[in-house]
Protein backbone atom coordinates (compact mmCIF):
# COMPACT_ATOMS: atom_id res chain seq x y z
CA UNK A 1 0.00 0.00 0.00
CA UNK A 2 1.05 3.39 -0.22
CA UNK A 3 2.56 5.46 2.46
CA UNK A 4 -0.50 8.03 2.21
CA UNK A 5 -3.23 5.62 2.55
CA UNK A 6 -1.73 3.67 5.40
CA UNK A 7 -1.37 7.20 7.15
CA UNK A 8 -5.16 7.50 6.35
CA UNK A 9 -6.22 4.12 7.83
CA UNK A 10 -4.31 4.61 10.93
CA UNK A 11 -6.15 8.45 11.39
CA UNK A 12 -9.70 6.81 10.99
CA UNK A 13 -8.85 3.74 13.14
CA UNK A 14 -7.57 5.46 15.99
CA UNK A 15 -10.90 7.88 15.69
CA UNK A 16 -12.92 4.58 15.80
CA UNK A 17 -11.12 3.40 19.11
CA UNK A 18 -11.58 7.11 21.17
CA UNK A 19 -15.15 6.83 19.67
CA UNK A 20 -17.66 7.08 22.89
CA UNK A 21 -19.58 3.69 23.64
CA UNK A 22 -22.29 3.62 26.27
CA UNK A 23 -21.99 2.75 29.69
CA UNK A 24 -23.09 -0.69 31.27
CA UNK A 25 -26.33 0.12 32.01
CA UNK A 26 -26.93 2.75 29.48
CA UNK A 27 -29.42 1.18 26.61
CA UNK A 28 -27.34 1.68 22.66
CA UNK A 29 -30.70 3.37 21.23
CA UNK A 30 -30.77 5.74 23.60
CA UNK A 31 -27.17 6.50 23.09
CA UNK A 32 -27.31 6.96 19.76
CA UNK A 33 -30.53 9.26 19.75
CA UNK A 34 -28.98 11.58 22.34
CA UNK A 35 -26.22 12.75 20.47
CA UNK A 36 -28.11 13.02 16.95
CA UNK A 37 -31.72 14.30 18.94
CA UNK A 38 -30.20 17.06 20.67
CA UNK A 39 -32.23 19.79 18.68
CA UNK A 40 -35.91 20.50 20.10
CA UNK A 41 -39.20 19.78 17.37
CA UNK A 42 -39.09 23.82 17.62
CA UNK A 43 -35.52 24.04 16.10
CA UNK A 44 -36.22 21.40 13.66
CA UNK A 45 -39.34 23.73 12.53
CA UNK A 46 -37.19 27.14 12.45
CA UNK A 47 -34.60 25.40 10.20
CA UNK A 48 -37.04 23.80 8.06
CA UNK A 49 -38.46 27.54 7.87
CA UNK A 50 -35.30 29.28 6.85
CA UNK A 51 -34.62 26.70 4.40
CA UNK A 52 -38.05 27.47 2.48
CA UNK A 53 -38.03 30.86 2.83
CA UNK A 54 -34.35 30.58 1.22
CA UNK A 55 -35.61 28.48 -1.52
CA UNK A 56 -38.14 31.54 -1.89
CA UNK A 57 -35.76 33.80 -2.20
CA UNK A 58 -33.28 32.09 -4.62
CA UNK A 59 -36.51 31.33 -7.10
CA UNK A 60 -38.02 34.95 -6.86
CA UNK A 61 -33.95 36.27 -7.51
CA UNK A 62 -34.10 33.33 -10.79
CA UNK A 63 -36.96 34.77 -11.85
CA UNK A 64 -36.38 38.62 -11.61
CA UNK A 65 -32.64 38.12 -13.08
CA UNK A 66 -33.81 35.27 -16.52
CA UNK A 67 -36.65 38.73 -17.40
CA UNK A 68 -33.86 41.02 -16.76
CA UNK A 69 -31.98 38.80 -19.12
CA UNK A 70 -34.41 38.67 -21.60
CA UNK A 71 -35.87 41.72 -21.57
CA UNK A 72 -31.90 42.70 -22.69
CA UNK A 73 -31.84 40.66 -25.42
CA UNK A 74 -34.88 41.41 -26.53
CA UNK A 75 -34.07 45.21 -26.94
CA UNK A 76 -31.03 44.21 -28.60
CA UNK A 77 -32.75 42.37 -31.59
CA UNK A 78 -35.61 44.86 -31.79
CA UNK A 79 -32.26 47.65 -32.71
CA UNK A 80 -30.77 44.82 -34.52
CA UNK A 81 -30.00 44.98 -38.50
CA UNK A 82 -30.11 41.47 -38.94
CA UNK A 83 -33.82 39.46 -39.35
CA UNK A 84 -34.31 36.26 -39.68
CA UNK A 85 -37.15 35.99 -42.39
CA UNK A 86 -37.88 32.65 -42.90
CA UNK A 87 -36.32 28.81 -42.13
CA UNK A 88 -36.53 25.66 -43.46
CA UNK A 89 -34.64 22.69 -41.80
CA UNK A 90 -33.25 20.19 -44.22
CA UNK A 91 -32.19 17.64 -41.84
CA UNK A 92 -30.50 16.99 -38.99
CA UNK A 93 -27.95 20.27 -37.97
CA UNK A 94 -28.97 21.54 -41.36
CA UNK A 95 -31.41 24.79 -42.15
CA UNK A 96 -31.69 27.15 -45.18
CA UNK A 97 -32.58 30.37 -43.70
CA UNK A 98 -33.73 33.80 -45.60
CA UNK A 99 -32.31 36.63 -43.71
CA UNK A 100 -33.06 40.92 -43.67
CA UNK A 101 -29.52 42.02 -43.48
CA UNK A 102 -29.52 46.20 -43.15
CA UNK A 103 -31.83 46.04 -46.16
CA UNK A 104 -31.03 42.85 -48.51
CA UNK A 105 -31.91 39.53 -48.29
CA UNK A 106 -29.72 36.73 -48.33
CA UNK A 107 -30.21 32.78 -48.34
CA UNK A 108 -27.70 31.21 -45.99
CA UNK A 109 -27.08 27.21 -45.63
CA UNK A 110 -26.54 26.56 -41.94
CA UNK A 111 -24.86 23.12 -41.18
CA UNK A 112 -22.87 21.57 -37.92
CA UNK A 113 -20.03 23.59 -38.17
CA UNK A 114 -21.35 25.39 -41.77
CA UNK A 115 -22.68 28.66 -42.80
CA UNK A 116 -22.69 29.43 -46.33
CA UNK A 117 -23.85 32.10 -48.35
CA UNK A 118 -26.35 30.26 -51.67
CA UNK A 119 -27.69 33.58 -52.84
CA UNK A 120 -29.36 37.46 -53.11
CA UNK A 121 -33.06 37.75 -53.10
CA UNK A 122 -34.79 40.84 -54.37
CA UNK A 123 -37.24 42.60 -52.16
CA UNK A 124 -39.51 41.45 -54.88
CA UNK A 125 -39.17 37.67 -54.70
CA UNK A 126 -39.14 37.63 -50.25
CA UNK A 127 -42.82 37.55 -48.95
CA UNK A 128 -42.53 38.71 -45.36
CA UNK A 129 -45.44 37.90 -43.06
CA UNK A 130 -46.44 39.97 -40.72
CA UNK A 131 -45.75 39.19 -36.70
CA UNK A 132 -49.39 39.05 -35.61
CA UNK A 133 -49.23 40.10 -31.86
CA UNK A 134 -50.72 36.54 -29.95
CA UNK A 135 -52.58 37.31 -27.08
CA UNK A 136 -51.24 35.14 -24.02
CA UNK A 137 -54.24 32.98 -22.95
CA UNK A 138 -54.85 32.88 -19.32
CA UNK A 139 -54.20 29.41 -17.30
CA UNK A 140 -57.53 29.10 -16.75
CA UNK A 141 -58.12 29.47 -20.75
CA UNK A 142 -55.73 26.90 -21.68
CA UNK A 143 -56.64 24.03 -19.01
CA UNK A 144 -61.06 24.55 -20.35
CA UNK A 145 -59.23 24.31 -23.76
CA UNK A 146 -57.50 20.75 -22.47
CA UNK A 147 -60.63 19.68 -20.97
CA UNK A 148 -62.65 20.14 -24.02
CA UNK A 149 -60.44 18.23 -26.16
CA UNK A 150 -60.64 15.83 -23.41
CA UNK A 151 -63.99 15.34 -23.25
CA UNK A 152 -64.42 14.69 -26.97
Amino acid sequence: MHQKTIVILEGILSKLKTTPTPAAGENQDSFVSGAAGSMSPWDNFIQMLGLIILLVIILVAAYYTTRFVGSIRQGQLKHSNFQVIDAYRIGPNKVIEIVKIANKYIVIAIGKDTVNYITELDEAEVSVREEQGKELQSFAQTLDKLKKRMNK
